[in-house]
């Protein structure tokens, strides 16, 4: 047990010697640097150099007496001091950082390979935000992405979301895409969509557990999330103009990706979906 205390302890910065020191004394103080060595199995001169790099750290204490015991101070108080002195350090590189100048433009498309990058990537978008975020959300994403997208509205920026089953967010205007258990039933995946102040987008599509991603990609090009905004807004108005419309169907959305199902739609199933999409001229062969 005190190997693994030790171990989470290196994870902090400590030497692997010093953590040892440190576990030792937390259960063992008062006691001389020669009896720690001896305990953890480590040469005498290093283990005093350990004993030193801790007392000037503030994680133990040493007696001015001649046998200089050592005492470890409580856990509770290195971790904060720990953690004071990393928010120091914190908001000295964020001075020190904020100085550089920042690279210019960017119009290159960037590959998001990990689920951790996309929700990271979502997550920083989010907090951005200053004016507007659009999105379009399967089930899942909306679930993952709650708390940030509550956190967004609150900061007075406006989100809307067009989502495939019902959900509440606080502050969060989320409008019922049309014909949304069908969509689900047929896209490969679960569909993530996020345009930011037409300043960045993000395009993901991740397997139907969440577990895995098929195709990512986000891109702070100005002219690329423009569009994307702009298309992702359209949408959105279109959903709701239709949600809200008892008219009958348009002749277009036959068109739509899902119920046209054309080549393209049914390689993306064929690469990434369970169920294969339906051939279109069997699908003209039902009454």
């Amino acid at each position: 047990m005190r190997f693994q205390a030790a171990s989470a302890l290196t994870s902090l910065g400590f030497s692997e010697i010093e953590a040892l020191v440190y576990c030792f004394l937390l259960q063992e103080s008062p006691a001389t640097g020669y009896r720690v060595s001896h305990a953890i199995g480590k040469p005498t001169a290093n283990t005093y150099k350990a004993i030193a790099a801790l007392a000037q750290r503030g994680a133990l204490i040493v007696d001015d007496s001649e046998s200089r015991l050592c005492r470890a101070v409580p856990y509770q108080e290195l971790l904060e001091r720990l953690q004071h002195d990393f928010d120091g350090r914190r908001r000295s590189a964020e001075g020190e950082l904020s100085k550089l100048r920042r690279a210019s433009g960017d119009d290159r498309v960037y590959q998001l390979t990990s689920v951790e990058q996309v929700l990271e990537r979502a997550r920083a978008m989010l907090s951005a935000a200053k004016r507007a975020c659009l999105l379009d959300l399967f089930p899942g994403a909306v679930a993952l992405l709650a708390g940030d997208l509550e956190a967004t509205a609150k900061r007075g920026v406006t989100v809307v979301v067009r989502a495939y089953q019902a959900a509440t967010v606080k502050g969060v205007a989320i409008i019922a895409a049309r014909d949304g258990s069908r969509v689900l039933s047929v896209w490969p995946g679960e569909q993530m969509s996020i345009a930011v102040d037409g300043d960045q987008f993000m395009m993901a599509l991740l397997s139907k557990d969440g577990e895995s991603v098929h195709q990512a990609i986000w891109s702070n090009s100005t002219f690329l999330s423009c569009l994307q905004y702009n298309a992702l807004q359209v949408e959105l108005v279109l959903t709701d103009m239709l949600t809200r419309s008892s008219a009958v169907e348009s002749p277009l959305e036959s068109l739509s990706l899902t119920r046209l199902q054309p080549p393209g739609f049914q390689k993306l199933n064929q690469r990434y979906g369970e169920a294969k999409a339906e051939p279109a001229a069997k699908r003209r062969r039902k009454p």
